[in-house]
């Protein structure tokens, strides 16, 4: 299946169309070669697999290109620094260098500034202390410690504490370049768990403009716009539609990485020499199969046919090829030391009371049986999912549930009220309706009725439903959740008709990108088997290793914006200008 899913439309229930994606994910790519593939082509059985088997494979983006000869360089281009990649974090580093005195030239494959969403994190800005948001280094501490231990310490400790320690410094220099803009820089709303659990703090910062609905969506855009006005008035140079190949490393691949070979727009060789850096920020690998099935197995087949577009923007099903990771493995780079990499999934796919909360009603699986605690986020729950058969999910409500909350939080809702501002019960209710119109919820005067809708679906056990349904309303008057012992405050009826519900599927629909790479040094240096640092080399962005250790759980909500790209980048900027 060849599409792209825009977050709006997922958020707003376009994805009760992801049941079919699931079995059409694209699966592709070169297969890791042994040295059975020989005896298998002739129809030869092949050895079982083995450990020392395993070991032994030649992945496909293991295979550097043939170098070209410098006959075949049409022009070659010098500079302190060169920076590959036009997103977020290739922009904010050529800025960064910018204003602090350096010189910089930096190219891309894409077309143009590429960026998605809007949500940066930062502690301790001055966008903070303007809302009278307490929110520093050393009063959430305490909540860093928990969603340090939620990644298992399996990531880079001391990355987070860097960021965590100087992100209040890069906000206020992008807030200050915002405002210069014409834009302002606010918070989202935070949420409050009412176990604690969940709790997220007010450090999502976003930028609001007059051409934009909702700053969460769409506030990064504005922010590459602005960045790529700057680099240009500043005397740096953006060149698009070119395309790196493959890095150059002196002595063997032994020595300094002091060049990049590309080709441009009409197909020439063009070398890019960097004096003092090659700054690599060609985003994620979540748009290339085989990366995929090394290093994040688990999402393998969650990568859709769209995936790998240079341009892509909130697309869901993958999105960049690895061109960086590769480059960078093929010069003696070594590979983050966690794996698998963490998954990036954006699970919105029920009615909550807010954003980041999963249903605070009832979930089921296809044996018509809940399978989690409720109470959790909505990300949490989407990995909850994955693990039911054939990834599904099913939920039913009442007609009193949009009543149940005085407002219903939206994405995008921000403590300036600019934009998104909460629905009132009477509007969700309304929404129910026209889901119900749109085909995206099913209704139905009996709890029956939605069950034998939702089953023509997706194929609930309806029997087996309608007694998991019994016994969690009779657990609900009873005040006690006797089988998960979810908070009392969302222990809700499903009783009073007419009734609601709603079908969803996990797969491409929801899987956005894979975080992590090359092994990365806190100073951004790409690292060698070693862990030492490749003189010359550094990488940025999302492609960074080792700043996530399980998966992205957006309890720290727009973390990897914040950090990998806008942070390190502004904090390597300045050190490279030096």
């Amino acid at each position: 299946m060849d599409k792209s899913f825009d977050r709006r439309s997922f958020i707003k229930g376009a994805l009760v169309a992801s049941a079919a994606t699931a079995s059409g994910a694209m699966f592709a790519g070169c297969s890791p070669q042994t040295v059975n593939d020989a005896a298998n082509a002739s129809g030869e059985a092949s050895a079982p697999m083995t450990a020392d088997g395993y070991k032994n494979l030649t992945w496909s983006f293991e295979v550097p290109p043939e170098p070209v000869a410098e006959s075949e360089i049409t022009e070659t281009i010098t500079d302190d620094i060169i920076i590959i990649g036009s997103g977020v974090a290739g922009m904010v580093t050529a800025a960064s260098i910018l204003d602090n005195g350096g010189s910089c030239t930096l190219f891309s494959a894409g077309t143009k500034p590429v960026s998605r969403g809007g949500s940066n994190h930062a502690v301790g800005s001055k966008t903070q202390a303007r809302l009278g948001v307490d929110y520093t280094p050393e009063t959430v501490a305490a909540h860093f410690n928990n969603e340090i231990a939620r990644q298992g310490y399996r990531m880079d400790s001391r990355k987070w504490w860097k960021w965590i320690n100087t992100s209040g410094e890069a906000m206020d220099w992008i807030t200050d370049i915002m405002d210069e803009a014409g834009y302002t820089t606010t918070l989202e709303l935070p949420y409050t768990d009412p176990n604690g659990t969940f709790t997220i703090p007010s450090g999502a910062h976003n930028f609001f403009g007059p051409e934009i609905e909702n700053s969460a969506n769409e506030g990064e855009p504005l922010l590459t716009a602005t960045l790529e006005k700057r680099i240009l008035e500043k005397g740096g140079s953006i060149t698009y539609n070119t395309k790196a190949e493959y890095l150059i490393r002196d002595n063997d691949n032994t020595g300094r990485v002091s060049a990049v070979v590309a080709t441009n727009a009409d197909g020439d060789y063009v070398k890019y020499i960097g004096t003092k850096a090659i700054v690599m920020a060609t985003g994620d690998f979540s748009g290339n199969p085989d990366l995929m099935a090394r290093y994040c197995n688990a999402f393998a087949d969650y990568v859709a046919t769209s995936a790998g577009d240079y341009d892509a923007e909130f697309q869901f099903g993958g999105l960049m090829p690895g061109d960086g990771q590769k480059m960078g493995l093929w010069i003696g780079a070594a590979w983050q030391n966690t794996t698998p990499c963490a998954p990036m999934i954006g699970w919105y796919g029920f009615p909550a009371p807010c954003s980041d909360q999963n249903h605070p009603g009832i979930l089921l699986n296809v044996e018509g049986e809940r399978f989690v605690n409720e109470d959790t986020s909505s990300v949490y729950a989407g990995y909850a999912v994955s693990g039911q058969t054939d990834k599904k999910v099913f939920t039913v409500w009442d007609s009193r549930f949009a009543y149940r909350f005085d407002t219903w939080e939206g994405l995008g809702n921000n403590m300036d009220s600019l934009g998104i501002i909460p629905v009132t019960s009477e509007e969700k209710a309304a929404e129910f309706e026209a889901g119900v119109d749109s085909n995206l919820y099913v209704k139905g005067d009996t709890i029956e009725a939605v069950l034998k809708a939702l089953s023509e679906q997706g194929g609930i056990d309806v029997a087996a439903a309608e007694k998991t349904i019994d016994a969690y309303n009779k657990d609900v008057a009873a005040g006690v959740d006797s089988a998960y012992h979810k908070s009392k405050d969302f222990l809700i009826p499903i009783s009073e008709g007419p009734f609601y519900g709603q079908y969803n599927q996990l797969g491409p629909a929801q899987f956005l990108c894979v975080l992590g790479g090359l092994r990365t040094s806190p100073q951004c240096e790409v690292c060698d088997e070693t862990n030492t640092p490749i003189e010359g080399l550094y990488n940025v962005g999302t492609m960074m290793g080792d700043v996530f250790g399980t998966f992205y759980n957006f309890r720290v909500p727009g973390q990897n914006l914040g950090m990998t790209c806008i942070t390190f980048p502004y904090l390597l900027g300045k050190d490279l200008a030096k």
